[in-house]
């Protein structure tokens, strides 16, 4: 056990938490009531920042400057799970493009969980700025983006290219004609060119992409150095002259297969427009950490073109995501630009193109020792690069950022009472709340801090997690019981107040939930996590290749069991997606340790998984050798273990996880005479886009540890 987690035992054998005086009831509802902020976007001039906001799953759309209040746009009323996303400005910033619909379910079409009577497609609104201004319709697609002068409307629609005039939609049609489809559309300074992705497939073959380029002048599609890699992320140089983009291998790591080191490393391609002419700009050494391209959220910028002589990019050569910069010219060395052992995410250029700003979890300058899980913002000069300079900082979490014309810097923030939503940030760190009171009335004044927790796995390997302890002290020589959590990805991070994803700030207000209702909950970031390095992340004999993560699960609970004040017979564990997966597991080898359990969308079998050809690779033999292991490491394997009840949650229309994989063990549990408890949702996702059904799924999950749980 490490030095800060014994000094834990001793603070919570000392002395209940504080505020108990304030503590009140309060339901799932109200917990849950607080809107999030998503999608937080600059305009390209003024000052005026846009985001999305979900209401008890009312999607509306949102703008507001530092001159101006918050303005609603849209005014969606229902839980209906037609969201809002892809926000795009027009360039004078009189309008906002935006996508209205669903994600797409197991079936590949928008899925349809509230079964409304109507077509349900995805759809493309251009929303004007002006008040009482209506929104215009353009149709079908997604990904929109502006014209520099505005007069077009680009968009993608069944993987081809189309364009429309907004004022007058009607007469929307298709631009490009490609075999490929279709995504990461860039638009060059003057409007000339067009660079996207070209994704092609065949049958039982990896599909692999290519840089495409249309000039919109001359109607014609060319493709710029086609190769037998795999292209992505477009950047045009400020003067439009020059076209950057990233390069991989065509055959990725296998999964579950650490990605720590390639022989066939990523690179960075420059094109030049003028003479057509391309070149490697920069690739790392083979065999080498930084040789794998580093973990990002799937919409972040990978490629910045800061100056017509500058590229900044991510590496992970030192074991950590970072910023480089490297010249397009003269000396070609690599500039190390956010040295040290901590992450860099969410970077953006600024509009004049000086700074990049980003958020990271580098301890502040305050020497928050807690600030490995939490998220701060920094800014780095590129016209005199020096150090870093650290924006804000405290015990609050800021990701996001997004830098207006006139340079203003907004971002989401949000602490360990409120969830994500916009404010301003000023260069002195100082941040107003762009809605000061924006949750109801009714939402908790009071929630727990969850406190920092470190302990060590019997493989050596060092956790971070967050406890939950109830406010209100325990009767006297009385034990509470206790909850894990383990959230999904794996490549995800808890932090110490709301996260930013809204499936885990759903999570996160379940768990403070289920420590107003008397339980302690231990949050865990397991291995093969993002937060804490490569090596963290790239963990070995992972998942369907020999569930190490089980060793987070053990060791937890053996954390848990030695806090003063938890019944080591009344703990109980939850989680979803892989944090599901988890959950079964330790219900299926740990009866004993684990008294009942929450399963939410978890994988019972890795190979019932529809991309189980993703590791199951090589010869006839060596692929049933990866396939014994497989279900070695699955829930399923280890039936004769399993003693304590389950909840099983699922939507039925879950691309990510097969839906199969709940009834085939529920159905075995129950043959042994297990109990088994169910929530199935018909046509929802994995990620359950209606409000109502996170709110019944965890009012069951909660009402099922009070029964199990509790004497």
């Amino acid at each position: 056990m490490s030095f800060a987690a014994s000094l834990l035992i001793a603070s919570l054998a000392a002395a209940p938490a504080t505020h108990s005086s304030e503590a009140k009831p309060f339901t799932l509802q109200q917990v849950l009531s607080a809107p999030y902020a998503t999608s937080l976007t600059a305009a390209p001039q003024g000052n005026l920042f846009a985001w999305v906001e979900d209401a008890e799953g009312r999607h509306n759309l949102w703008v507001t400057g530092p001159d101006q209040p918050a303005r609603q746009l849209t005014h969606n009323t229902q839980d209906d799970a037609q969201e809002i996303a892809q926000l795009a400005w027009a360039p004078d910033a009189s309008a906002i493009a935006y996508t209205y619909g669903a994600e797409s379910g197991a079936n590949g079409k928008p899925a349809n969980p509230a079964h409304l009577q109507r077509p349900t497609p995805v759809q493309i609104i251009v929303q004007p700025l002006a008040p009482g201004a209506q929104p215009i319709l353009i149709g079908e697609g997604h990904a929109p983006l502006f014209t520099p002068d505005g007069h077009s409307l680009l968009f993608v629609h069944e993987g081809q290219i189309w364009t429309a005039d907004p004022t007058n939609p009607s007469a929307a049609h298709q631009l490009i004609f490609d075999r490929g489809s279709a995504s990461q559309l860039t638009l060059s300074p003057d409007g000339h060119l067009l660079a996207f992705i070209s994704h092609r497939s065949e049958a039982n073959q990896p599909s692999h992409s290519f840089l495409a380029l249309y000039d919109l002048e001359a109607h014609t599609l060319s493709f710029p150095d086609p190769s037998t890699s795999n292209d992505s992320a477009p950047a045009f140089s400020p003067d439009g002259n020059q076209l950057a983009w990233l390069r991989s291998p065509f055959v990725p790591t296998r999964e579950f297969a650490p990605a720590r080191t390639s022989p066939n490393p990523w690179s960075i391609q420059l094109a030049d427009l003028a003479t057509g002419t391309t070149r490697t700009l920069f690739s790392p050494p083979p065999n080498k950490p930084g040789s794998v391209l580093p973990h990002l959220a799937d919409a972040a910028a990978r490629l910045f073109f800061a100056t017509n002589t500058a590229v900044q990019f991510y590496s992970e050569a030192d074991g950590w995501v970072h910023l480089y910069q490297i010249h397009t010219e003269g000396n070609p060395s690599v500039e190390w630009l956010t040295p040290g052992s901590f992450e860099v995410e969410d970077a953006t250029l600024s509009n004049d193109r000086h700074y990049l700003v980003y958020s990271s979890n580098q301890a502040s300058a305050d020497a928050h020792s807690t600030d490995q899980d939490r998220r701060h913002l920094w800014r780095i000069d590129l016209t005199r690069l020096g150090a870093p300079v650290e924006l804000t900082h405290g015990d609050g979490i800021e990701a996001r950022p997004q830098v207006a014309a006139n340079g203003m810097i907004a971002a989401l923030v949000s602490d360990t009472h409120l969830p994500m939503h916009p404010a301003f940030i000023a260069d002195d760190g100082t941040i107003t709340h762009v809605r000061p009171n924006f949750v109801p009335a009714d939402y908790p004044a009071t929630l727990v801090t969850p406190r920092q927790v470190l302990f060590t796995t019997l493989d050596g390997l060092h956790l971070h997690g967050q406890l939950f302890v109830p406010n209100t002290p325990a009767p006297a020589n009385t034990t509470r019981p206790a909850i894990l959590f383990f959230h999904g990805g794996p490549n995800r991070q808890m932090l110490l107040g709301y996260p930013g994803m809204d499936y885990y700030s759903n999570a996160y207000a379940m768990n403070q939930y289920l420590t107003a209702q008397g339980f302690i909950v231990l949050s865990v970031n397991y291995r093969c996590g993002i937060g804490y390095g490569l090596d963290f992340r790239e963990c070995k004999n992972a998942g369907a290749d020999g569930g190490t993560e089980y060793n987070d699960v053990l060791a937890a609970a053996k954390y848990l069991r030695s806090l003063p004040g938890v019944d080591p017979k009344r703990i109980g564990i939850w989680g979803g997606s892989y944090g599901g997966y988890l959950t079964a597991l330790a219900l299926a080898r740990n009866s004993d340790l684990f008294a009942a359990g929450v399963d939410f969308h978890g994988v019972h079998d890795w190979n019932l998984e529809d991309n189980a050809s993703d590791w199951k690779q090589g010869s006839f033999a060596e692929q049933d050798a990866i396939t014994a292991k497989a279900r070695s490491s699955s829930p399923i394997a280890s039936l004769a273990l399993w003693r304590s009840p389950v909840l099983f949650i699922h939507g039925d229309n879950d691309p990510d996880v097969a839906y199969a994989q709940t009834p085939i063990l529920a159905e075995a549990l129950r043959a042994k005479g297990i109990p088994v408890e169910e929530l199935i949702f018909p046509d929802e996702l994995h990620g359950f886009l209606l409000h109502k059904d996170w709110l019944a799924a965890y009012q069951a999950a909660a009402a099922f540890f009070v029964r199990t749980l509790k004497p």
